[in-house]
């Protein structure tokens, strides 16, 4: 539902954009998000799914307000561990943990012929959802806790390349960092929190608004 939302708000605002006839693009992408420093102690490298989309400054024609959207399924991560009082019985601890957030920040992309390399920066909420569950030898479920964090604010860095495939269409290599203040999830029975660092790579396309 939560990604639903964000997916509903990010195509009319590029809906709003295009029928102001304002200058601009919409693109996307999948990839790869790998946990940094403490963060992955606790979380395994997800799958990435973004959205974004790009107004361009009509005084600054190398500048543009960029608004976007990720999603990210971690790998789920299952541990043994034993429990005081079955000394004979191995359990398995597993941990799944979903990231969504909403961007909105700044781009800066000179107009090169047959590529383009821009950078940003921007500010975003953040919602993290983690949860763990304790499956016995037989492979049933025996408990499970499931935390769904407040929203957290953080900010990113991005950059990438960009190379004309085809007219007003091209393919986007992107990465981006995120650093997120006071995340929490699970680690055991206990709720960790801490600034959590991850850095994204994708691939994908762009498309100039001007083709619709």
């Amino acid at each position: 539902m939560k990604i639903k939302a964000l997916a509903i708000i990010f195509l009319l605002t590029v809906q709003t954009l295009t029928a102001a006839g304002l200058s601009g693009s919409i693109g996307g992408g999948l990839g790869a998000t790998l946990p940094q420093g403490e963060f992955n102690e606790y979380t395994k490298t997800g799958f990435s799914i973004m959205g974004f989309g790009k107004l361009n400054m009509a005084s600054l024609p190398f500048v543009s307000y960029r608004l976007g959207v990720q999603g990210v399924f971690f790998e789920r991560d299952d541990r043994s561990v034993s429990i005081q009082g079955y000394p004979d019985d191995l359990f398995t601890e597993t941990y799944t943990n979903d990231l969504l957030k909403a961007t909105l920040g700044l781009e800066l992309s000179p107009p090169i012929p047959g590529f383009q390399p821009y950078a940003g920066a921007g500010i975003g909420v953040y919602y993290f959802s983690s949860r763990t569950s304790l499956k016995d030898s037989e492979g049933d479920e025996i408990a499970s806790n499931t935390l769904d964090s407040k929203t957290k604010f953080g900010w990113n860095l991005q950059g990438g390349l960009r190379f004309s495939v085809f007219p007003k269409i091209t393919l986007d290599l992107n990465a981006q960092y995120d650093i997120v203040q006071d995340l929490e999830q699970y680690s055991g029975d206990e709720v960790v929190s801490f600034n959590s660092k991850f850095l994204s790579l994708f691939a994908g396309v762009q498309v100039s608004l001007g083709l619709f």
